[in-house]
């Protein structure tokens, strides 16, 4: 019976230290981190000018979102400032346009509200706040652009294209004859993650010394792992837009894509087009075959972060601040089974 209990007692102990061994270290408390940021829906507002385009109507709302209404009149819908008088006409045909017109049509279907998008932000922002306590929260605002922006950061403000994220079914999208590849990304469950995305990449410029496949590689991982970090209880399909099948391929033929990436000199290659290949949206991987999932190249970078994580004991700001993705490389030891 002693042995017995003995036996127990060390099985237990070993179950407990390996649990505490293979411990996501993402997985952190932020119970008490408090973030509640409200998606306000400029959209609907600036369309309500579309009824009486006239300065006292846009100058409530350039005073209610300041700096953020001048660069969307600008830069994004490029209609220059609300002070101009050739502004008004500009805003009467960007008001007329069709593809605007029906773009605002289906963000007002498929956006009927925001809660869930906006639940999920502040889960990030929560998290974001973890591990930068003296982060300033931004505001989040929603806007209509004609399918010209996505997520667009400026001073204190994030903003969303909605009609970015109208689902892969959405009839829009064949008329302006987007790919299927492209369309599975315009999800609104990917709000969350590319806002995130362009986080970590505002917060971290692509900036190496020399641009080859395996530094954008190590980058774009660095990427996925902010945003993991953000979200670790997001599917994984959700955080890299990946079905069950490609997650399964990626990590069944991980060791036959790094060896191919090695034996065929692609690591280290500058070739743009070849760059392009591996890292970029795509039907899928060109070089390894049509089964192969788009994008594997940025998947095997993540894999190298977290090997350079867990082997280094590096915490999660110390590996944002790296700079050098040849040391990430060199020190990861990653050598998959």
């Amino acid at each position: 019976m002693q042995r017995l209990f003995f036996y127990i007692t060390i099985v237990c102990a070993s179950a407990c230290f390996m649990s505490s061994c293979n411990r996501n270290p993402l997985n952190v408390d932020v119970s008490d981190i408090d973030a509640n940021v409200q998606v306000e829906r400029f959209d609907r507002e600036f369309y309500s000018c579309s009824d009486d385009v006239s300065f006292s109507t846009v100058g409530q709302l350039a005073e209610k979102y300041p700096f953020f209404f001048d660069m969307y009149n600008m830069h994004i819908i490029s209609c220059g400032t609300y002070s101009d008088k050739a502004y008004y006409e500009c805003l009467r045909v960007f008001f007329s346009d069709y593809s605007v017109i029906e773009a605002y049509s289906a963000v007002n279907k498929e956006f009927a509200n925001c809660d869930d998008v906006q639940k999920t932000l502040n889960d990030g922002f929560r998290h974001l706040l973890y591990y930068y306590p003296d982060m300033e929260l931004p505001r989040v605002v929603t806007f209509v652009a004609g399918f010209n922006q996505s997520i667009v950061l400026m001073d204190g403000y994030v903003g969303i294209g909605l009609e970015k994220y109208l689902g892969e079914k959405c009839p829009l999208y064949d008329m302006l004859q987007i790919p299927d590849f492209a369309k599975r990304e315009m999800q609104r469950k990917r709000i969350p993650v590319d806002v995130m995305t362009e986080w970590f990449h505002d917060m971290h410029p692509y900036a190496p010394e020399t641009d080859n496949l395996v530094n954008r590689m190590i980058y774009n991982g660095m990427a996925m792992y902010f945003v993991e970090a953000m979200f670790p209880d997001m599917p994984e399909t959700d955080r890299l837009t990946y079905t069950d099948e490609e997650l399964d391929y990626c990590r069944h033929f991980e060791r036959d894509m790094w060896t191919s990436l090695i034996e065929n000199n692609y690591l280290f290659t500058t070739d743009m087009f070849t760059i392009k290949k591996f890292a970029e949206n795509a039907p899928f991987t060109a070089p390894f075959g049509q089964e192969c999932p788009a994008r594997v190249a940025n998947w095997t970078g993540l894999q190298i972060v977290k090997s350079y994580v867990e082997n280094n004991k590096v915490s999660f700001t110390e590996l944002m601040e790296e700079t050098d993705y040849q040391k990430i490389l060199n020190l990861s030891e990653y050598n998959p089974k």
